[in-house]
């Protein structure tokens, strides 16, 4: 359901596809790396590699088309959302508790919102949920084969989710430790399978533990090789997603979660990307039945169902370091969603046992037609209506018009744009793939260092041209300015005698105007 216009295109989710594509077409990243254990990508801020292990093989069999590029990632939130009910439904004795997880799950923005275009850090809370969901049903009474079966896909999803956000790079330490010693101590399983489930998940992270030290340790500042892998380093880094370190530590880490805490309750975090007020990642209201499941009696619950609440409140509690140093985004936080929707469903559950039959049927009622306003009127829109998910951020088909258009009737001339740097991926997204080395060329660079990243352009990207440089524009050139922004280029475009207006358009969902130089 419009998967190929809603949401539009954030940066982030353009430079993985120009990545992705890279892949498919000559088997390299955009900086020429084979194997690259995380991608440097465009400024070399650097971008998690979990997700392209999985659309690379999909685009080679159908091509590429945002559809097909966003489908895996819907497939994947479905499937971790199927996994949790089914996990329930075949251990609980009440199916209830399952049905009331499932109400819960389905009504939750944030799955609407991320299972629907592709953050990289957000394939990491799948995969995290789904180790958690293995390691839940190697706990139950099952043949030897059956446990041990279980217990080797939970270690392998939860050491793949580091390799999709470096966030978990925080958490997953504290939720693997935790997990061993109450996993020993309550006797679900023994040592030895709890050590061999460890080992496990440090041997399939170790590549990935090695290029942390290179980047967060040894600064290194070229390419290197691990095993198959090759490593990228980092020009930029993440520092601007933590809290600062200066002053008082406790302090700054408790206005952290205060902060974060403010955008949960009040429901939005302020991108657009992530959120539409009132409704948040989780839908407000619903938030007491996520504390009345945590803390509610365990007389109320089966064995099974007691130890999967554990598990869940394992998973979001292990997750406070992380509250207290990452400052708060529904990106950044996304560790959260899934235990506190799952919570939701154990304090529904909880409720629902406890009211008549009016009550159940208002209980049950309203989540959905919440979640129903939200879907239909503030994400998807009613026949045409904008919203902040489908009229903000990049559009490829403005962009694919733009460049038909320049390439049908302006083959020789140039176009001057904002933000040459923030919008050339996009229009990269929509010509024909190129290499590495037409990477270089598009950019006008001659030679590249050996072992470095191609630095993004600044003034020219093919026939684009930052408009700060207008003064350079040659007879024929074109310029594209916002219509909101002309004021700030109306010196140059207003002297008639140089520059003639010519159309209207639009460009990421906003009307732009173009201007023809004489």
């Amino acid at each position: 359901m419009k998967l190929n216009s809603t949401p539009g295109l954030h940066v982030d989710e353009t430079n993985y596809m120009n990545e992705v594509i890279s892949k498919v077409n000559f088997g390299t990243d955009i900086h020429g790396l084979k194997n690259p254990i995380y991608f440097a990508s465009v400024w070399g801020q650097g971008q998690s590699i979990l997700y392209a292990w999985i659309i690379v093989p999909v685009i080679k069999i159908f091509g590429f088309s945002l559809f097909m590029f966003r489908l895996p990632m819907a497939i994947l939130t479905l499937t971790a959302i199927i996994a949790i009910v089914c996990s329930l439904y075949l251990s609980s004795p009440n199916k209830a508790l399952p049905f009331l997880v499932t109400l819960s799950l389905v009504t939750t923005p944030w799955f609407l919102v991320s299972g629907r275009w592709v953050l990289d850090a957000n394939v990491s809370p799948i995969f995290v949920i789904l180790g958690l969901i293995n390691f839940y049903l190697s706990t139950l009474e099952h043949p030897i084969k059956t446990k041990y079966y279980f217990l080797v896909l939970s270690s392998v999803f939860i050491a793949l989710s580091a390799y999709g956000y470096v966030a978990s790079w925080i958490y997953l330490p504290f939720l693997i430790i935790t997990m061993a010693l109450t996993t020993i101590l309550k006797k679900w399983l023994s040592k030895k399978e709890v050590i061999l489930w460890g080992i496990l998940i440090f041997i399939l992270v170790l590549p990935l533990m090695v290029f942390a030290f290179r980047v967060n340790i040894q600064h290194t500042n070229k390419f290197s090789k691990f095993l198959i892998f090759d490593l990228p380093y980092l020009q930029a880094n993440r520092v601007s997603s933590l809290i600062s370190f200066k002053g008082s530590l406790f302090k700054n880490s408790l206005m952290n979660i205060f902060s974060g805490t403010k955008q949960i309750l009040t429901g939005s975090d302020k991108l657009p990307q992530n959120s539409s007020l009132p409704y948040g990642a989780i839908l407000p209201f619903m938030l007491i039945f996520a504390i009345i499941g945590s803390l509610g009696k365990k007389e109320l619950f089966s064995k099974n169902e007691i130890k999967f609440r554990i598990i869940i409140l394992e998973s979001l509690f292990t997750f406070i370091p992380g509250l207290m140093i990452i400052k708060p985004n529904y990106n950044h936080w996304n560790f959260l969603w899934f235990p506190l929707a799952i919570l939701t469903g154990f304090g529904l559950y909880i409720v629902f046992n406890s009211i008549g039959k009016v009550g159940k049927l208002i209980l049950i009622t309203i989540p959905i037609l919440v979640f129903g306003t939200f879907t239909f009127n503030n994400y998807l829109g009613i026949g045409n209506q904008k919203t902040v998910f489908n009229a903000s951020s990049g559009s490829f088909a403005n962009t694919q018009n733009i460049n038909s258009m320049m390439d049908k009737y302006y083959s020789n001339n140039n176009l001057y744009i904002e933000n040459l740097s923030g919008n050339f991926p996009i229009f990269r997204l929509v010509q024909h793939p190129i290499n590495d080395s037409q990477y270089l060329k598009v950019q006008n660079k001659n030679r590249r260092i050996p072992y470095k990243i191609i630095s993004a352009p600044t003034n020219r990207y093919g026939y684009l041209r930052d408009i700060n440089n207008i003064a350079k524009s040659r007879k024929g050139d074109l310029a594209m300015v916002y219509r909101q922004n002309l004021g700030t280029y109306s010196k140059p475009l207003s002297n008639k005698s140089e520059w003639k207006f010519i159309k209207n358009a639009y460009f990421n969902h906003y009307p732009v105007m173009f201007f023809q130089k004489k």
